[in-house]
């Protein structure tokens, strides 16, 4: 869709005015506002920070809930509808991923609760594609620093997931469980 769009505002000749109105909006502060996690900025956020500011949010640890890269989390109603929140980290603790699943036994109408919670924080995602109604959806917001938001739903089952990722971070973290499996001699 958004390529049909670009191709339709080339051929009109206004797609370089729309950029630049665009790029201006972002210069007067239009911009998204950093993702952040019950008040922390994401793009410094820290295990022991966020466990902290979890806690107070009354989620608590799963159990076995806390592991080398990742904690797993109840959300104890912290977020409507949400029943778990994953969040990995770095090697060095630092933020790069969290996952929340929305458990939807028969209802597909969840997708997009969580699509227009996000559009209503970030603003149009930057790319859709399947059916809100029925069927597997991908939906994604690209943010400045680094950063995507992705609410999906595989099929058939409707659970719908929110996916925040620090994409510099992520990096470094699947690059250092790599190296550990490398290193344990595991595989």
């Amino acid at each position: 869709m958004a390529q049909g769009v670009a191709g339709v505002g080339r051929r009109l000749g206004f797609w370089p005015r729309i950029l630049g109105a665009a790029a201006f909006v972002g210069l007067l502060g239009a911009a998204p506002p950093a993702p952040s996690l019950f008040g922390v900025r994401l793009a410094t956020a820290t295990r022991a920070e966020l466990g902290r500011v979890l806690s107070a949010a009354h989620m608590t640890l799963a159990p076995g809930g806390m592991h080398q890269w990742y904690d797993l989390y109840d959300v104890n109603g912290a977020l409507k509808h949400a029943s778990k929140l994953a969040v990995s980290y770095t090697k060095g603790g630092r933020f790069a991923k969290a996952e929340y699943v929305f458990p939807s036994f028969v209802s597909t109408k969840r997708l997009g609760e969580v699509i227009a919670e996000v559009r209503n924080k970030y603003g149009a995602p930057t790319r859709m594609t399947g059916e809100l109604a029925i069927g597997p959806a991908r939906v994604r917001w690209n943010l400045p620093h680094d950063f995507e938001i992705v609410v999906k739903r595989r099929w058939p089952n409707p659970t719908t997931f929110m996916i925040i990722e620090n994409r510099r971070m992520l990096k470094r973290m699947k690059t250092e469980q790599r190296r550990a499996t490398a290193e344990s001699g595991a595989f």
